[in-house]
């Protein structure tokens, strides 16, 4: 009897100790299955949401920009062929290889005349199909994608609130998703809206009208992926979780058979403190009183949780500097202007400004004085990131007391003292800061102007024959916050029309391609030259074309600023 009772005790044990380890494993497994496949969930849905953003800002930045590539050629009327080229082109440089398949991202393109008449189109499907449209009206002959966006960006033009010309939509044809952005072509100096795109007379400046439509299909491919992926995953982690279980299964029976009720408290102090684990005390750790394997397990379900508790530490700190480089980038970016490009009657101009990572050291501001004049003021901190960026606001705040205290009647060795003697006390000579300040009288069309140790801005002027020569508005001066009692001369040029004005910072010109060779003042001048005719704002995004196109994706070493004038 004794026996049998110490036999059936030794069997409960075991069965015990068995279930005990299967539901542990499977609930752990089960929690793991979840999370994993929620995880994927929520980064299919993110990956969505990256796409549709992105689509949308290619669509508001890309349409008005394509906009402009055609609106001379409409004023110029029967180019009709190479308005076609370029719409074929457009559309044709958006398609791209992967994984051996071809992706269109867009679809569909196609200009209209001012009478609403299309001048050509092109559709992406398996191949290219461009045409002339020989100034018909729409009509479902032209494509059924086109004639339905059509009626849609009328529709939407008409239900604009805000009389908005950039106009957008999602819609369905064919059974495919698109969205479309349209936008009606207005002569240069006017402003484009939706009651002159919606005007049955032709208003005088109106030119025609874009429109572009974008596929939405890789939305049906992200969530496929995601799913196989999903899927896929769920069933390693189920397979995991199986094998581990019957592991310890296996482990379980046989040390509950050979040491019967003495097992169970390593095992039930496991599980206990995997609970707290769970419901979150990171601090709970495993007793280890025994070298087996009872005792190996416990040591890594305490390395585990160490390594968890290590991990979500690292991980809160990494959102925390995250969350205040973004806080520190979005203040940064109060301190410069808008890239919209500035007209103040014979002096217009235009301002680029990218930091080398999150936040920069560069910094660039404008500002209305008395008598028609215009403060243009470029520096460079040493350096670039966070610490480089607070010098910035220090040096904006200076300019911004100066101009304050003198009644916006400041001049520009004034204003560089202010700065300097605020960078000195706040940087304590730890950073230090180039700068060129320079005031437009656009009424003598003069420039006076001081320096701070910064490089000499451009002074690009057009001579007889219509060649043109470079000069630049040389003088010198230290650099803000190297001496506390520093003082600057200034210097006056008088512009003529058609002068141009480039201030910079030395990153565009030092800043190097993947192959490691720099930019430099020659391809810089080069490219000034070349795009000399443009306006201020076309100049610059130019200029920071060909900047760009030599870098490729080489990450930048140095912020880069620019501001880019012309004198009319």
């Amino acid at each position: 009897m004794a026996n049998r009772g110490g036999l059936s005790l030794s069997v409960k044990m075991i069965l015990t100790t068995t279930l005990l380890i299967v539901v542990t494993v499977v609930g752990s497994g089960v929690l793991n299955v979840v999370n994993v496949r929620k995880a994927f969930d929520e980064s299919s849905q993110r990956q969505i949401d990256v796409f549709l953003k992105g689509r949308r800002a290619l669509g508001e930045f890309g349409t008005p920009l394509f906009a402009r590539g055609v609106s001379q050629l409409l004023f110029d009327r029967g180019r009709d062929a190479e308005i076609l080229s370029v719409v074929k082109e457009t559309v044709e440089q958006d398609t791209k290889e992967e994984k051996g398949r071809k992706d269109y991202g867009l679809k569909l393109a196609y200009v209209l005349d001012l009478n609403q008449k299309v001048v050509s189109h092109c559709f992406e499907e398996q191949t290219l199909t461009c045409a002339d449209g020989k100034h018909e009206a729409m009509s479902p002959a032209i494509g059924a994608l086109a004639d339905e966006s059509w009626k849609q960006a009328l529709a939407a033009w008409k239900a604009s609130t805000k009389n908005e010309a950039l106009v957008s939509f999602e819609m369905n044809s064919g059974g495919s998703d698109y969205r479309v952005f349209a936008y009606p072509v207005f002569a240069p100096g006017t402003p484009p809206t939706a009651a002159g795109a919606l005007a049955a007379e032709a208003p005088e400046a109106r030119l025609g009208y874009v429109v572009l439509g974008y596929d939405m299909a890789p939305i049906k491919l992200f969530t496929e992926q995601a799913a196989e992926q999903k899927a896929a995953a769920s069933t390693r982690a189920a397979l995991y979780t199986g094998a581990v279980g019957a592991l310890f299964a296996l482990i379980g029976t046989v040390l509950a058979i050979l040491q019967g009720l003495s097992i169970s408290r390593p095992i039930k102090q496991l599980a206990w403190k995997a609970d707290q684990i769970a419901r979150g005390d990171l601090e709970a750790r495993v007793e280890i009183k025994s070298n087996d394997e009872i005792g190996f397990l416990g040591e890594n379900f305490n390395f585990m949780a160490d390594q968890i508790n290590i991990l979500l530490m690292q991980t809160a700190e990494k959102a925390r500097i995250e969350q205040e480089l973004e806080v520190a980038k979005a203040i940064q970016e109060t301190l410069v202007p808008t890239s919209d490009p500035v007209d103040k009657g014979v002096l217009k101009f235009a301002g680029y400004f990218q930091p080398a990572s999150q936040t920069g050291g560069d910094w660039w501001t404008w500002s209305d004085l008395v008598g028609d004049k215009v403060l243009v003021v470029i520096g460079d901190v040493t350096g670039h990131g966070v610490p480089s960026a607070m010098i910035t606001a220090a040096a904006k705040a200076a300019c911004d007391v100066a101009r304050h205290v003198h009644n916006d009647d400041v001049t520009v060795t004034r204003l560089l003292e202010i700065m300097n003697h605020a960078i000195f006390e706040s940087a304590q000579r730890r950073f230090v800061m180039t700068c060129f300040a320079s005031i437009i009288d656009t009424k003598l069309r003069t420039i006076t102007y001081a320096n701070a140790g910064h490089n000499f801005p451009y002074l690009y002027r057009t001579g007889e024959g219509g060649k043109g020569e470079f000069g630049s508005l040389m003088i010198r001066g230290n650099r803000l916050g190297d001496d506390r009692m520093s003082k600057y001369e200034a210097k006056t040029t008088e512009l003529s029309p058609g002068d141009v004005l480039v201030w910079y910072t030395d990153g565009i010109v030092e800043c190097e391609s993947a192959a490691g060779e720099e930019y430099g003042e020659k391809r810089f001048r080069a490219s000034v030259r070349k795009a000399a005719a443009l306006d201020a704002g076309e100049m610059r995004d130019a200029i920071v074309a060909d900047a760009t196109a030599f870098f490729g994706d080489a990450p930048r070493k140095d912020d880069i600023t620019m501001i880019v004038g012309r004198i009319h």
